[in-house]
């Protein structure tokens, strides 16, 4: 705000003169309304009469979740592409109107750096343009500049990069502006004292953000023409990229269309042109149905950023990677600041088919805002509805149940009508419902874009009857998630907004400290959040749990709160160190060496963790004979972030329904360095353990992932919804 203030104010200064003359300035000054305030909020509550700058005094120790997160604990500045929080989706709408072509986000670190502004540190995405990192040559002197002028100690081309396309400075790059991050090291209150011993005051970081912001402003209004001209320079290579390359993307999902419509809508609401097929679209590999086809022409401006969400692999340049592997040799960690691989055409299992020549298929222009009215009723059925099971009839078998509609999921494949339906397809009797079943699900189905298809003929020519014993009852799911430490805030928030927002359930969260005092029997489902719950899970409240899921409860895990589930003995698995020795038993004794050692062997560590994944998207082959791959193809790609290994499941013990692929097939996207590869092939990602009349669902990863890898949130939901029921 002071740079607001001082826009407004300082009539007569040359430089506000000049800015004002030469640019229009957009100035967003909360990006994080619930995160500031809790922020706000702590430090009124614990400062003491004169600040404090004790680095571990109260006031600078803000509790579980900190000020990071939104209300659902996402974090902002990772949301944009994706924009599951209306903070962000309401900030790239003000993007798109105003089309910036300067775009500057100004940000806090550790207190115990400086300031950062660009030019930034490799990688550098290769889908922005040299004009772009030219430019921020330009801007990194002009801020030096400044800062030198009045002695600001200050750093560039370290630590944060030019890479992963979802932060709030490189979204705008996507589109041809040059976004740049600014990072001011946090007082975290009003004064701290830094390792150094140096006082760094909130007013330092005041001024500090207020001289960046101000000679930002300058040096935009100073360039003003070449920025323009750079602009329309790579928004034009857009459109040329479109004719004289690949011209056209078809995004299809034939296993569940609901996925590919979502998709779309996401690009369009990223200012991607998105058209849907009215017709049938040909290809050279066949026919696709226009009812589940979406086209992005490459021949307009915004075609680099649909072939930066949308290839498989963004790649890094070879000498950053070179490296990374060196620097892992000797031990240090790399230097990779973000994930490698967010491909959203394989986080959503969506096949995006990329065409040399458009495929004249007719289309229209797809409205992002676009609201559909009210669905129609469903045609009267004598028998009922099947709704074949994916993420669409997921949302709609929740908000059936708790509207009072009684809901049957198949356990098994069958043939009705001469039309397959695969295991989890949602079995909606007339005879058990009310005589206002087809208005009442047929709206509940439009709103979420399933199809219910109505059948007179219950008798099934192949595969397991509607009145078998393989179809079960569901029922409304009363879900218990851990909250509070000793969760992961992100893996909380993620599971939280999924759970409430996405499919609408209701849920209890309980503070960690608190799961001994809540009555496990309420719940059907207990969601552990990554997290290591040995602190608050003593034996007591183990053997509970272990009670619960012997009377029919279902447990769900994932990432560390699988590994701490292997170490409680609920998940008859193993946590792998590297080299795939299981955790905890001894390295193998080598005896005395008789000749001379090699050095290189003889200093690598005895045990250690495996060697970690940067974020990078793997093949997961699933199991579909288990329920919990209903509305999967059988293949998907999951985000792999870290070292957590986990053996497979024997036969005797439980289902590994989802394994990591084979050495050839493995990576589908991002950075895996080579010796991690061999120990991750075919072990376990999804694993199932029944207890009693119970189970635990565990996954080695997090299914939730920043809300947008979907094709796992199936698998997630498929845990809650269809687990409950069994």
């Amino acid at each position: 705000m002071a740079e607001a203030y001082h826009l407004l104010a300082a009539e007569g200064d040359a430089t506000v003169d000049m800015i004002l003359r030469e640019s229009l300035v957009l100035i967003d000054p909360t990006e994080n309304p619930d995160g500031r305030a809790r922020f706000v909020q702590h430090t009124t509550m614990s400062r003491a009469r004169w600040p404090n700058q004790e680095t571990y005094s109260a006031e600078h120790d803000e509790p579980w979740p900190g000020g990071r997160g939104n209300h659902y604990l996402f974090d902002l500045n990772r949301d944009l592409f994706i924009q599951s929080q209306p903070e962000t989706a309401g900030k790239v709408d003000l993007l798109l109107e105003f089309r910036p072509n300067i775009v500057a986000d100004l940000h806090e670190m550790g207190g115990n750096s400086t300031y950062f502004f660009p030019p930034t540190a490799p990688p550098e995405n290769p889908w922005y343009g040299e004009r772009q990192i030219a430019l921020m040559e330009v801007f990194g002197r002009a801020n030096a500049a400044a800062f030198d002028e009045r002695g600001f100690a200050y750093f560039n081309r370290e630590v944060f990069d030019l890479f992963y396309p979802g932060y709030v400075d490189m979204w705008p790059m996507n589109h041809g502006a040059l976004g740049m991050t600014y990072e001011q090291a946090s007082a975290r209150a009003l004064v701290l004292e830094k390792s150094d011993g140096d006082l760094m005051t909130y007013g330092d970081g005041v001024l500090h953000h207020f001289t960046a912001a101000i000679t930002t402003a300058a040096t935009a209004a100073r360039h003003r023409e070449s920025i323009l001209r750079d602009y329309f320079e790579y928004r034009r290579e857009g459109v040329e990229m479109g004719r004289s390359g690949p011209a056209e993307l078809l995004l299809h999902s034939k296993h569940d269309p609901a996925m590919a419509k979502r998709l779309a809508m996401m690009l369009a609401s990223n200012g991607i042109d998105v058209h849907f097929a009215t017709g049938d679209v040909n290809t050279s590999s066949g026919q696709l149905p226009g009812s589940s086809t979406y086209i992005v022409p490459l021949d307009q401006p915004a075609s680099r950023m649909a072939r930066n969400l949308l290839d498989h692999h963004v790649p890094m340049s070879e000498a950053f990677v070179q490296r990374q592997i060196e620097r892992r040799a000797r031990r240090e960690r790399d230097e990779i600041y973000d994930i490698t691989a967010w491909s959203q055409s394989l986080l959503w299992d969506v096949e995006v088919i990329e065409l040399d020549r458009k495929s004249g298929a007719a289309g229209e222009l797809l409205d992002p805002d676009y609201e559909p009215g009210p669905a129609p009723p469903l045609p009267t059925a004598s028998v009922g509805y099947l709704i074949p099971w994916g993420t669409a009839a997921a949302a709609t078998v929740a908000e059936a149940m708790q509207s009072g509609i009684r809901v049957r999921a198949s356990g098994q494949r069958f043939t009705l009508g001469g039309r397959e339906y695969g295991p989890g397809t949602a079995i909606i009797r007339a005879a058990e419902n009310g005589a206002d079943l087809a208005t009442s699900l047929g709206v509940i189905a439009g709103r979420h874009g399933a199809e219910p298809v109505p059948i007179d003929d219950s008798y099934v020519t192949e595969g397991a009857s509607l009145g078998a014993n393989s179809v079960r009852a569901l029922r409304s799911p009363r879900i218990l998630l851990a909250y509070d430490q000793p969760t992961s805030s992100y893996s909380t928030g993620w599971a939280r907004y999924i759970l409430e927002q996405r499919y609408g359930l209701q849920v209890t969260a309980v503070r960690g400290r608190s799961l001994g005092r809540a009555n496990l029997s309420e719940y059907d489902v207990i969601v552990l959040p990554s997290g290591n719950y040995s602190g608050v899970i003593g034996s007591g409240l183990l053997d509970q749990l272990q009670n619960w899921m012997s009377g029919g409860g279902t447990l769900i895990t994932m990432a560390n709160s699988t590994s701490w589930a292997t170490r409680a003995g609920l998940l008859s698995t193993s946590s792998e160190r590297r080299g795939g020795r299981a955790a905890g038993t001894d390295a193998p004794s080598e005896g005395t060496p008789s000749q001379p050692i090699e050095y290189l062997d003889e200093i690598v560590p005895e045990d250690e963790s495996p060697v970690s994944v940067p974020g990078a998207i793997l093949r997961v082959v699933l199991d579909l004979n288990h329920w919990m791959s209903s509305g999967t193809d059988g293949e998907i790609g999951v985000l792999v972030e870290g070292s957590r290994i986990f053996s497979p499941l024997t036969l005797d013990n439980g289902t590994n329904i989802g394994r990591y692929g084979s050495l050839d097939d493995l990576v589908l996207g991002g950075i895996v360095w080579d010796e991690a590869r061999p120990q991750l092939v075919n072990k376990a990602f999804l694993m199932h353990e029944g207890h009693g009349a119970g189970q635990i669902i565990a996954f080695a990863e997090d299914p939730n992932y920043r809300a947008y890898a979907e094709a796992t949130q199936l698998l997630f939901i498929n845990a809650v919804l269809l687990g409950a029921g069994r």
